[in-house]
């Protein structure tokens, strides 16, 4: 038994893909293959992939996006808002989620760069009177999260800790804006779904592929750097859900 459509993930998954497809073919039946991100493969070992912009993958059977694919709608959002925190609902506007990153195949975060970041975030919520609500990901480090606790000022820094629902992604429906370290292209892309203003933080200067996708979403209108002033925008919301939609019903079809 095979599906007739089977859509994997990233560079792990993409063998897996290649290799149930032969063995379907072997057993007479027809699986389309659709993968995310780009594989570093011939676009040929599969009927369809979805690679963002800032991946160098083309071809005829390739749809590119300009930022990674995500499940964030405004419905989902809204319904995940029900389990914030109630201290969290009730902090006074300006309210900015804070969305922390971490070490990557790029960089390992240096005391150095946890302290410039501190300070950012420090200069912004001032020149502002923003209360901040910190989010860290899986891959920041306990080591960046208690530097953060002791560095934000404790009467406008709120942070995310174990003992507490996940208030991620629910934090965006009450949030006025958010903060995005550089370091994540998903997180980045997660954010600029709300039409909210987005402001990336940067550990430092990006370069390459990351370079390219901060640059397509500030030339877009989905991102700004960080600075000590309030946005001024607008922002629009990105959604590329209908429009990747139709293509793969257009490469389905022929």
């Amino acid at each position: 038994d095979y599906p007739s459509i089977m859509v994997t993930c990233g560079r792990r998954m993409a063998g897996i893909s290649m290799a149930l497809k032969t063995r379907a073919n072997r057993a007479g039946a027809d699986v389309t293959t659709i993968h995310l991100q780009d594989p570093r493969l011939d676009p040929a070992c599969f009927d369809m992939l979805i690679v963002p912009q800032h991946d160098r993958v083309r071809g005829d059977n390739v749809i590119v996006t300009k930022a990674a694919l995500n499940r964030m709608s405004q419905s989902y959002i809204a319904t995940c808002a029900k389990t914030v925190p109630q201290q969290w609902k009730a902090a006074a506007s300006p309210r900015v989620a804070v969305m922390i990153g971490g070490d990557n195949r790029r960089y390992k975060i240096s005391h150095d760069m946890v302290t410039n970041m501190a300070q950012q975030l420090t200069e912004f919520s001032a020149a502002n009177h923003a209360n901040l609500f910190l989010i860290p990901s899986r891959r920041c480090s306990d080591t960046v999260l208690r530097y953060l606790r002791t560095a934000l000022p404790p009467d406008n820094c709120i942070i995310a800790t174990n003992d507490q629902p996940n208030p991620y992604p629910g934090v965006l429906a009450i949030a006025d804006a958010v903060i995005v370290t550089s370091d994540s292209v998903n997180m980045a892309s997660e954010a600029a779904s709300t039409g909210k203003p987005v402001l990336i933080a940067y550990w430092r200067a990006e370069t390459g592929r990351i370079a390219k996708f901060h640059q397509t979403m500030r030339d877009n209108n989905h991102t700004e750097p960080l600075t000590r002033f309030w946005p001024t925008g607008p922002f629009a919301i990105l959604d590329e859900s209908v429009v990747i939609r139709q293509q793969v019903h257009a490469l389905l079809m022929r």
